[in-house]
């Protein structure tokens, strides 16, 4: 059986040992399981084209079959020899079908997305050589393409086309086509023909397609570049125009904040800018931007579209992205830089600086101590306006409280004097003092204020020693003694007040007794045949008062009356119980005399007659419940029984 050889077998096994030889009379491939033993196998080493010795004639599981040099030929190096065999088996492909498929070329791009040069295509060949010398190099196959060009084709197995062969292969310039068949070891050599022509990977080396999209790439790089130069340059020239102009209130904040302490966070130099107004101007925006926000965090965006909207960033650079800036600065002027950058480089340094703090992906916020800072300094600054504001307002507030025939409070300026000279001081040192003199004066007007105006509302209060220098003698009397006389008003309403209240407790207090006698009235009239012999009645358990009297003296009484009309009614129902209790045993007695004495006469008379067992009482009178008509049925019993004796005798 014939066998299939594959590209592995074309190279020594692990062992090193060949396994494919050259035939020498036809030159066709033969394993080594083909041959005969020994020299006679008649193959040669397609590495160095010697005389090889096959050794299969022993037990292959002893010592695998395999091709050997002889003895003087050890010497000699025959690792190519594999991949020998396997290029003269491509090229014989190639020349056979005389075309070859080609992999799509593409390059990178202007935008950095590859350009398709060529698709992937068949191309027919003509004038196919195999190893033929083209300058210091041997490529496997030399062919002609349909346009003309030459191509060279290299097949690789384990070795691809080393750098300076390409670069060699290069300088030719010609089409160069690398197959690599590593992939295929394992299949036949006899189903290599679509693999070697269109399957396997190939790559061309060079192409001067590619070569020509290139330089076509290269020169729109270049233009672009060119042009991208000219507009950077442009930029730089708006971005270093000294032309700047002064925007009033954003100079008025800076120099607040310049008059604050924080001059050391605004730069005064004269360097390009990306905006039309001055730096510290916009620096000051910044500043207090950040110092209103208070906890809440700003972008270098969200700062840039608030100067946006004032037109303050150049036209020309308002909208420089941070990439072509940073090339701009890269390439053509270190110093420049986009609004957006100004901004943020700027907030960079406050964070240095310890002015700000950054959350990331939030933006920036003004740290405590600059807060503390700015509002120390804001509080020092505003301290005598807003402590000449708190002076005169409680200064005016006692004003008004004043009448004309109080007499009337000194100019506030000249009174304000008097107070900064009663201390020793100018009147702009008291109202920035903090050793506690401006505080103490506030404090006295404070209590002359609550003076006046706990007297208005008519209460004793003790006057304070001092009244801060405002004379009040007039005042205080008046008021005095209009809370004399208002208390001498107010105890006359009180004591007429007591009296109403006492006629009105002394009606309510009538009127409930008659209300609950009436009640008392009504629940009798349901009870007792004569009412008002009820409630004049007196009564032993309760001292001898009548339930008229009980019922007059409090709610305690006439609940007791009433407690004495419920025993009364309880008292009726008990009787009217035993009355019809009475009726029913009597009349249960009368059936039974009826059923036990047969003559009428003597039945009739003998409910009604005394009987000594029953003390001597008439049963009609001694029958009340179940036991005494219990009784009376047994002394009936003992009469009935009697008389039946009595007459059988």
């Amino acid at each position: 059986m014939v066998t299939k050889i594959t590209i592995a077998d074309l190279f020594p096994d692990d062992e090193g040992m060949i396994l494919v030889a050259e035939d020498t009379d036809d030159g066709s491939l033969r394993h080594i399981s083909e041959v005969p033993n020994g020299a006679a196998c008649g193959c040669i080493c397609f590495g160095c084209k010697r005389r090889l010795i096959a050794k299969n004639g022993g037990d292959p599981a002893q010592m695998t079959h395999h091709f050997a040099h002889r003895a003087e030929d050890i010497v000699i190096d025959c690792t190519s020899a594999g991949e020998t065999a396997l290029h003269i088996r491509a090229k014989e492909i190639i020349a056979k079908y005389r075309r070859v498929t080609l992999p799509a070329t593409s390059i990178l791009g202007l935008d950095g997305n590859q350009v398709e040069v060529n698709p992937e295509r068949s191309v027919n060949l003509t004038d196919v050589r195999l190893e033929a010398v083209a300058g210091e190099l041997i490529p496997d196959v030399t062919a002609t393409m349909p346009d003309g060009r030459r191509i060279f084709i290299e097949i690789a197995n384990t070795h691809p086309c080393s750098r300076d062969k390409i670069e060699k292969l290069d300088a030719m310039g010609v089409e160069v086509l690398e197959i690599t068949v590593a992939a295929y070891r394992a299949v036949p050599l006899d189903d290599l023909d679509e693999i070697i022509l269109d399957i396997a990977p190939r790559t061309l080396i060079h192409s001067s397609e590619v070569k020509a999209m290139a330089a076509k790439i290269a020169e729109d790089r270049r233009r672009q570049e060119d042009a991208k130069r000219t507009e950077a340059e442009r930029l730089v020239a708006v971005y270093r125009n000294p032309v700047i102009r002064n925007h009033v209130k954003a100079q008025v904040l800076s120099e607040e904040l310049a008059q604050l302490g924080l001059g050391e966070f605004l730069e005064l130099d004269d360097r390009p800018s990306a905006f039309i107004i001055y730096r510290r101007q916009w620096q000051a925006v910044i500043l207090d931007r950040l110092y209103k926000a208070k906890s809440a965090f700003l972008s270098p965006m969200d700062l840039l579209e608030s100067f946006s909207k004032g037109g303050w960033p150049k036209k020309e650079i308002a909208y420089t992205k941070s990439e072509h800036s940073k090339w701009i600065a890269a390439n053509i002027a270190d110093d420049f830089k986009s609004p957006y950058e100004e901004v943020s480089a700027y907030l960079s340094r406050l964070r240095t600086e310890g002015a700000v703090y950054e959350a990331r992906g939030k933006g920036f916020a003004m740290s405590r101590e600059l807060r503390f800072r700015i509002d120390a300094a804001i509080e020092k600054r505003t301290r005598p306006q807003r402590r000449i504001a708190e002076l005169k307002v409680t200064f005016r507030n006692i004003g008004v409280l004043m009448e004309p025939d109080d007499g009337r409070l000194p100019n506030f300026d000249h009174w304000l004097k008097g107070r900064a000279t009663a201390v020793r001081l100018s009147v702009g040192k008291l109202l920035e003092d903090e050793s506690g003199h401006f505080d103490d004066l506030t404090d006295r007007m404070e209590a002359v204020y609550r003076m006046v105006a706990d007297m208005r509302n008519y209460k004793k209060i003790k006057q304070p020693e001092d009244l801060a220098g405002l004379p009040m003698d007039g005042l205080i009397k008046r008021l005095t003694a209009a809370r004399i006389a208002e208390e001498k008003r107010e105890q006359a309403e009180f004591a007429a007040l007591r009296r109403r209240q006492e006629a009105e407790a002394e009606a309510l207090q009538r009127q409930e007794i008659t209300d609950r006698v009436f009640r008392l009235t009504e629940a009798a009239m349901f009870v007792v045949p004569d009412v008002d012999v009820f409630l004049d009645t007196p009564r032993s358990e309760h001292d001898g008062k009548t339930p008229r009297q009980l019922a007059s003296e409090s709610y305690r009484g006439f609940n007791q009356a009433q407690a004495i009309l419920s025993s009364i009614r309880e008292a009726e129902q008990a009787v009217r119980v035993a009355e019809g209790l009475k009726r029913d045993m009597v009349g249960k007695l009368w059936e039974r005399v009826y059923s036990l004495i047969p003559r009428r006469e003597i039945a009739d008379l003998w409910p009604k007659q005394g009987w000594p067992e029953l003390d001597g009482m008439k049963p009609l009178d001694y029958c009340k419940d179940q036991k005494t008509l219990a009784r009376c049925l047994e002394v009936l019993e003992d009469f009935v029984a009697s008389e039946r004796k009595r007459g059988r005798r």
